[in-house]
């Protein structure tokens, strides 16, 4: 039994071999799916054009903590790295400022002031004079923030059972945004997880599905994360240039990228050149929050303006992901189905790395 971590393209081609050659690999890629979660919310809260408009927007509350990237956000490769950035720094601005403790914070009953609850779909039928659609789209947005973050975080604390816990709420989206391909892969590996794989294979895979090589607190990594630290050193730092960047070249240097590196940083070590370099301190996003905060009260983002309107109404990705597999005509409700027929844009995240 041999474990592979990879993208959805190469899990795809290992999937191939197995029916040829009825070899079974089980492939990991907790990192291009947490890039996946984050081109979700790009393409529900920002690809759109009409969903710029209004001044309680993602884009808006981009335009004041980040000016000069929002052409750059706004385009069909904002970057992973960058939309990574956007949703944690909107997520903290209501950590720090949306509340003084935890006490007033449970008294203002968040979830149904700050998030989508139960009741959403029931809010959204009532007479347009009834509801505030900006503000429902706000709701929307906050709940895929709180989703993202909690992934990311349950993978920073490498607690694996959270992870498969956060799974189910990205199935249902990534299923209502079109990323059918991950809904079906996902819920093979958790069919496979719990009802086809005996207990002591349960247990290697999750227990090698992360890894800590520093050994430090929240310091847990994806293990495809690291494949593309070593694709990086592989192909840009030690690949070669012009004529010597070859792919016979590329393969035969591949198995020395550890020795490389352990040699630059012994050289450095030597002659003490790391304390001659620059290592930068973490942005002081403290000013930049607060005009964040000014912005939403302002607009008056998370309160309730009865009748108010917006140019493009956010959907209920998880709600419709739902009725898809709940429905006779989804695929993806099959774990079992071999032959993926659907085939749609952005299956393996739209975001560099």
């Amino acid at each position: 039994m041999v474990l592979v971590h990879s993208d959805l393209s190469t899990a795809e081609q290992i999937e191939s071999l197995q029916q040829s050659r009825g070899k079974e690999k089980t492939p990991w890629r907790l990192f291009h799916l947490k890039m996946a979660c984050a081109d979700v919310i790009w393409k529900l809260c920002i690809q759109p054009k009409a969903v710029r408009e209004d001044e309680t927007s993602l884009m808006h509350e981009i335009a004041v903590i980040r000016p000069k990237e929002t052409a750059k956000i706004g385009s069909n490769k904002p970057g992973f790295h960058r939309m990574h950035e956007v949703i944690q720094h909107r997520v903290k601005v209501k950590q720090i400022y949306g509340y003084p403790s935890l006490e007033k914070w449970a008294k203002m009953k968040p979830m149904t002031k700050y998030s989508v609850g139960h009741t959403f779909t029931r809010l959204r039928l009532q007479p347009q004079t009834a509801h505030d659609q900006q503000q429902e789209n706000t709701l929307l947005r906050q709940r895929y923030y709180l989703l993202y973050e909690e992934i990311t975080y349950a993978m920073n604390a490498g607690d694996i059972g959270r992870v498969k816990q956060c799974f189910l709420p990205w199935i249902l989206i990534f299923k209502g945004c079109g990323k059918h391909k991950y809904t079906t892969h996902m819920l093979r590996f958790l069919h496979n997880l719990h009802y086809v794989y005996p207990p002591k294979l349960k247990r290697a895979i999750c227990m090698n599905i992360l890894c800590n090589l520093m050994g430090k607190p929240d310091g847990f990594q994806e293990v495809d994360w690291w494949l593309e630290h070593n694709n990086f050193y592989t192909k840009q730092v030690y690949g070669g240039q012009f004529s010597n960047c070859t792919k016979c070249r590329i393969l035969k240097e591949s198995v020395l990228i550890q020795v490389y590196k352990r040699i630059w940083i012994n050289f450095e070590n030597m002659f003490m050149l790391h304390k001659y370099g620059y290592k930068h301190l973490k942005a002081n996003m403290v000013l930049t929050f607060k005009k964040l905060v000014k912005h939403i009260e302002k607009k008056r983002t998370h309160e309730f303006v009865r009748g108010r309107t917006a140019a493009y109404v956010i959907p209920d990705a998880m709600d419709i992901g739902l009725q898809k597999l709940i429905s006779a005509e989804s695929v993806a409700i099959n774990v079992d189905e071999e032959n993926i027929a659907e085939k749609v844009d952005g299956d393996d995240g739209n975001l560099d790395v």
